[in-house]
């Protein structure tokens, strides 16, 4: 064993996928002819690279164009980063302040305790108390509904996407010509979307209405994907694909969900 053999070791997997140039090559390839073990691993390394090359799914187009991608994971990325702290600084002024307002504070006292107190006015009626808390409690409450709404329709938004991504890489047909794909659970799904898109509108009022063009437009071709059969040709598969595309709907779900669920 030399003494750079860990670090040989590291990159088999590299010699395996043909990923170094020549004089790299060479050397791993000297240094594997005279290690059992990296003969060994560089041997199971190359199985694993024949098997992802003999994978039909490579020659496939990505379901997804890379400005979606790119759009969607930087979505997922705002969503779930946390707001930066701000950096801590140190100062006078603060403290000076804090004293400021405890002196004012103590001024106060002193005038109070020499001071007559006022004569005790009436007070707001129990009537217009009790409907200013009925007021404020019926905007807390439309607000709070709005809010699950949106938050609702973003949600559905993004497994209409899973399914519009998922339905173009959908695996073959067992048992069946090698043109058909199984739609199955990408069908299913769409019908189970479609029912819950009818019910989120229906109770909506008014609050989806920025959201409602792009939700037509998916529900145009989760309908389409419903309607698949089981075991349908690949070339209806790529039609709806083409047009999920064209349309760069999958960009205008991100878009959309993002408005849906700002603040």
């Amino acid at each position: 064993m030399t003494l750079f053999h860990f670090r040989y070791r590291r990159r088999l997997g590299l010699l395996a996928s043909s990923a170094l140039d020549l004089r790299e090559t060479e050397a791993m390839s000297r240094h594997v002819a005279e290690c059992a073990s990296c003969r060994t691993e560089l041997a199971r390394l190359s199985r694993v690279v024949e098997a992802f090359r003999a994978d039909a799914a490579l020659d496939r187009p990505l379901p997804i164009s890379s400005e979606a991608l790119r759009t969607r994971v930087l979505a997922r990325i705002r969503a779930s980063s946390p707001e930066p702290a701000a950096p801590r600084t140190w100062s006078l002024a603060p403290a000076m302040a804090a004293l400021g307002v405890a002196g004012a504070f103590v001024l106060a006292g002193v005038l109070a305790t020499r001071a007559p107190a006022p004569a005790p006015g009436p007070g707001p009626g129990p009537l217009l108390a009790s409907a200013d808390t009925a007021l404020n409690d019926a905007a807390f409450y439309e607000r709070l509904e709005k809010t699950h709404t949106r938050a609702n329709a973003a949600r559905y938004l993004a497994e209409a996407q899973d399914v519009l991504i998922q339905v173009r890489a959908a695996a073959d047909c067992p048992d069946s010509p090698r043109d058909s794909v199984d739609v199955t659970v990408e069908a299913q799904t769409s019908r189970s979307l479609l029912k819950r898109r009818a019910a989120l509108v229906s109770g909506s009022r008014g609050t989806l209405v920025a959201a409602q063009g792009v939700m037509e437009e998916v529900e145009g071709v989760l309908q389409q994907v419903a309607e698949l059969p089981k075991c349908t040709r690949r070339q209806d598969v790529d039609a709806i694909a083409r047009t999920v595309e064209r349309r760069n709907l999958l960009m205008k779900i991100d878009l959309v969900a993002q408005e849906l669920v700002a603040p």
